[in-house]
């Protein structure tokens, strides 16, 4: 039996748990290319995923993204806008307001049919705010996106809701996209946390006396 003492350690704990996921589009085959992706897809019991096409201007001119087999460089599958001229949107928010989560990786590829160059233009490539399309928290773009090799991105950023943007050419694509959901720590979380070690330490001492 735990003793009473341990108890606020294991519940302070629990407020910095931490869960991983990765979105795989593999998991989806077989499929037809052009297929649109299932709504909600990848979401899990913490964070709500969403997929859209968005104008230049951040609205939705559709309400998904499509898929493709093999083709976007050595990637198996991957996402990508509903139309060029378009943005792939990806947005993970936290399901509970005392919850963030953390855009560890994605991986980015273009597809090389008729390509003259090894690299094609993603002129629109970021990161936002999901709650605030203007609000760009990391911006790669313009970037030379391989055709030949997929490319890993790891922003590491951490929100409510985060925005994964790439356009506005949907020969770019996405996948492996790897977050952590985690508590928002309460005010005086770490202070607690302190002060519970230490007198678990005091008592220990006070007993050997």
């Amino acid at each position: 039996m735990l003793s009473k003492k341990i108890y606020p350690l294991i519940l302070i704990a629990a407020a910095f748990n931490t869960q991983a996921a990765t979105i795989n589009f593999d998991a989806l085959q077989p499929f037809n290319d052009y297929d649109p992706i299932l709504a909600g897809y990848g979401s899990t019991a913490d964070v709500t995923v969403s997929y859209s096409s968005l104008n230049p201007d951040g609205s939705v001119a559709y309400a998904d993204v499509l898929l493709w087999n093999d083709g976007y460089a050595n990637l198996n599958t991957a996402a990508f806008a509903h139309t060029s001229g378009l943005l792939l949107s990806i947005k993970l928010t936290a399901v509970n307001p005392n919850q963030s989560v953390t855009l560890n990786s994605f991986d980015v590829a273009a597809y090389p049919t008729g390509a003259v160059n090894s690299t094609l233009t993603a002129s629109d490539f970021r990161v936002v705010d999901g709650n605030d399309f203007s609000n760009i928290l990391v911006n790669y773009g313009p970037y030379e996106v391989s055709r030949f090799a997929a490319q890993t991105f790891s922003p590491n950023l951490t929100a409510r809701s985060l925005n994964i943007i790439l356009g506005t050419d949907w020969n770019n694509g996405i996948n492996n996209i790897n977050f952590t959901v985690a508590a928002v720590p309460l005010p005086g979380a770490v202070w607690l946390f302190g002060t519970a070690l230490a007198g678990l330490g005091l008592t220990r001492k006070t007993r050997k006396v």
